[in-house]
């Protein structure tokens, strides 16, 4: 499949007719559109996007799919696409051909009023036109297929002609053309690897809903042609079905209608609710944009509360204030006791009292005096083995025991100390307390408990000053208002938050029915007794289901062997960081593919926190091995190409990714910003055609071609003459 032109029509900025080609040369299979910033290089891809799909470019990616709810639906995204100096021409022609003078010139001359009515038709229209060639369509041979889809914005609705080799066919109409352009051209749920923003296309690593993964499982499964067995093998289940409701009894036919029945309307009620989690995702994606918008607007105005962050404010000035009272119970008990430490040296003196008094009330005299004398007597045991003088000993033994006498035994009539405190054990043990808590801990818990106090009061202050200043501009009524609208946003959201819980989980519940409901069917029909005339083909239908439930589980696995070997070596290609991806793990379970990647310690890599360069390069090797795994040669269109890569991984991608990805690549750079005139030149010898978009003014523009080495002179007289005048 190659793109050979592309016409579009007062589509958005482009007034007028602006036409594309895209001859074939050799080897030169790449073509550059380029303009500065708002000239439209986003605008042409979206015109493919819905040149090919119109209302179903929802299904394509969910930047459309944003776009549309957001413009209130896809009529009026579309009405609002028409050109804005193509509309101011047709208001005037309706100021200028009223109804009534419409009606009079109908009646006078029928010839005028045709070509007037005509010439209305062309103007109130917008188009885009797609030529495609190098076609393979096995049941329709052909050399080339042009789409062209109008929009009439008086009629509020789009139609679509399919010309095949200039004219059109039976085939078209037979299946419908837009499934004709899904079914036979491009299906939409791969034209995401095709058409797409290379900056954006960094959501593909970023994939962690498991409906979103189930969305682009499927987008895998087509583009590595598994889907297209998958759906034969249904199909021929159907057909095993249709065999057995034709020939069964009238009561099991009755009852194999009833669960078809039951089954399909099933099916219809997941495909309703899938609409609604679309509807609602894109509900909660503008209320979520509103609610920020809100935020802002009270940061503006000088109070970013809001009214549950003020709520929270508040509690926490409770909990500040309790605190403090906290703190005040445990200091006032210490000071209690602050006199004691006050009083120092006293308190120390009644600490030696006491301590004497305990000495005196435990001290037994006859005890005291019978160790005396055993004293006595080995000391002048061991004086006389000293050769000690009598004299000498004498001493010794006298000055002895009148300090043992006075410190143990005591002597009531000549000792001077007197009991003064005589502390009961209750009081003696408080005491002791007070003594402990002021020699141990009483200075550092008195000095933390004042540091936290003066921390709370500083944190309370803030706090007092924050919520103040909320409430003083609670009366301000611009104020008032955008917190009331704030909160409604919120609550909202919670509300579709829980819907959307709801709508998965009956989604869930529903495709449980219908496996169990479809297994019945199964059963039943294993029961009802065939004709002759359709066993024989029931029977095939059997053996051709079971072939291909083996030949689908080997090609899967095939598929995923091939696509992890791709996919590692273009990491490893792209990337400057060696060997930085290990291992490459493609998870095929049920309906769910998934990717995973390993580093050289054999270490899961978690995609969303590669740094959006690399999140790039990872969608771009991605993309590039599913391409080449699929087989699929189709044209590839890439906004962005170079936005979020550093030098050296922009000379990977111009030299190994962008030339080898697909027999014609198109690319809409951001010249001197996102390809440099030295990675141009690396380009260069691939370089089919290149077009500049000129900006003739705010609702016009319209493509130039220049010759390829000829871009970056032009490009920059253009700047210069822009910026001169």
């Amino acid at each position: 499949m190659y793109i050979k032109q592309i016409v579009l029509r007062n589509y958005r900025i482009y007034h007028g007719e602006n036409k594309l080609d895209f001859p074939k040369r050799g080897n030169k299979n790449v073509f550059i559109v380029s303009g500065n910033n708002g000239f439209g290089k986003t605008t042409l891809l979206t015109s493919l996007v819905w040149g090919l799909f119109g209302k179903l470019m929802v299904d394509v990616d969910d930047k459309f799919r944003r776009e549309i709810y957001d413009a209130g639906g896809y009529k009026k995204y579309a009405s609002n696409t028409f050109n804005r100096l193509a509309r101011s021409k047709y208001n005037q022609f309706i100021s200028d051909y009223p109804e009534s003078r419409m009606s009079e010139i109908k009646a006078k001359n029928l010839i005028k009023y045709d070509e007037i009515s005509n010439k209305a038709k062309a103007l109130r229209t917008y188009s885009v036109s797609i030529l495609i060639t190098d076609l393979n369509i096995p049941s329709l041979p052909c050399n080339n297929i042009e789409i062209i889809r109008t929009f009439d914005i008086d009629k509020n609705d789009d139609t679509v002609q399919i010309l095949i080799d200039g004219h059109e066919n039976e085939l078209t109409k037979e299946v419908g053309d837009e499934i004709f352009i899904n079914d036979f051209l491009l299906p939409k749920e791969i034209a995401k690897f095709f058409f797409f923003d290379a900056e954006k296309i960094v959501s593909l690593a970023e994939i962690k809903s498991l409906e979103d993964k189930r969305n682009l499982s499927k987008a895998y499964s087509e583009v590595l042609g598994i889907k297209k067995y998958e759906d034969l093998k249904i199909n021929l289940e159907d057909l095993r079905i249709r065999f057995r409701r034709n020939s069964a009894s009238e009561k099991d036919k009755v009852k194999l209608n009833e669960l078809q029945k039951e089954t399909e309307q099933l099916k219809k009620l997941v495909e309703h609710n899938t609409q609604q989690l679309k509807h609602w995702e894109g509900e909660k994606e503008v209320n979520k944009q509103n609610s920020e918008q809100l935020q802002e607007k009270l940061i503006r105005e000088g109070n970013a509360l809001s009214i549950n962050e003020l709520a929270d404010l508040k509690r926490v000035r409770e909990k500040l204030t309790n605190e403090a009272n906290t703190i005040k119970n445990k200091i006032k008990d210490l000071l209690d006791i602050a006199p004691f430490a006050i009083s120092g040296q006293l308190f120390m003196n009644v600490k030696e009292q006491h301590e004497k008094e305990q000495e005196r009330k435990s001290a037994n005299p006859k005890l005291y005096q019978k160790k005396l004398e055993r004293i006595n007597s080995d000391l002048i045991k061991e004086l006389k083995a000293k050769n000690v003088k009598s004299d000498l000993t004498k001493i010794i033994l006298k000055a002895f025991e009148t300090s043992y006498t006075k410190h143990l035994i005591g002597n009531k009539e000549s000792d001077p100390f007197k009991i003064l405190l005589a502390f009961e054990d209750k009081e003696a043990n408080e005491f002791e307390a007070i003594y402990n808590n002021l020699k141990y801990s009483f200075s550092h818990l008195f000095k933390q408990l004042i540091k936290d106090y003066k921390n709370n009061r500083i944190f309370f202050n803030k706090v007092i000053r924050k919520i103040s200043s909320a409430e003083t501009k609670e009366n301000d009524m611009l104020i008032k208002e955008i917190r009331i609208s704030k909160k409604e946003v919120d609550d909202k959201l919670i509300e579709i938050d829980a819907k959307l819980n709801s709508i998965n989980q009956e989604i869930g519940g529903i495709q449980k029915e219908i496996a169990i409901k479809s297994k019945v069917v199964a059963e039943l029909g294993k029961k009802v007794d065939l004709e002759e005339s359709d066993r024989l083909k029931d029977e095939t239908a059997e053996r051709l289901i079971a072939e291909l439930e083996k030949f689908i589980i080997k090609f899967k696995l095939e598929k995923k062997e091939s696509l992890e070997s791709r996919i590692k070596k273009e990491l490893n290609l792209l990337m400057h960081k060696k060997n930085f991806i290990n291992s490459v793990e493609v998870v095929i379970d049920g309906e769910i593919i998934d990717i995973n990647l390993y580093d050289k310690r054999n270490q899961p890599i978690q995609t969303e926190s590669l740094s959006k360069g690399e999140q790039q390069l990872y969608a771009t090797s991605l993309l590039k091995a599913l391409v080449d795994e699929s087989n699929i040669n189709f044209p590839v269109f890439i906004d962005s190409p170079l936005q979020k890569f550093d030098k050296k991984h922009s000379i990977n991608i111009i030299k190994d990714f962008y030339p080898n990805i697909s027999d014609q690549v198109v690319l809409f750079p951001l010249l001197e910003k996102e390809l440099s005139e030295s990675e141009f030149d690396t380009l260069l010898p691939k370089v089919n055609k290149a077009y500049l978009i000129r900006n003739v003014n705010e609702d016009h523009s319209t493509f130039e071609e220049i010759e390829p080495k000829e871009l970056f002179n032009m490009y920059k007289k253009d700047f210069d003459y822009v910026h001169n005048n």
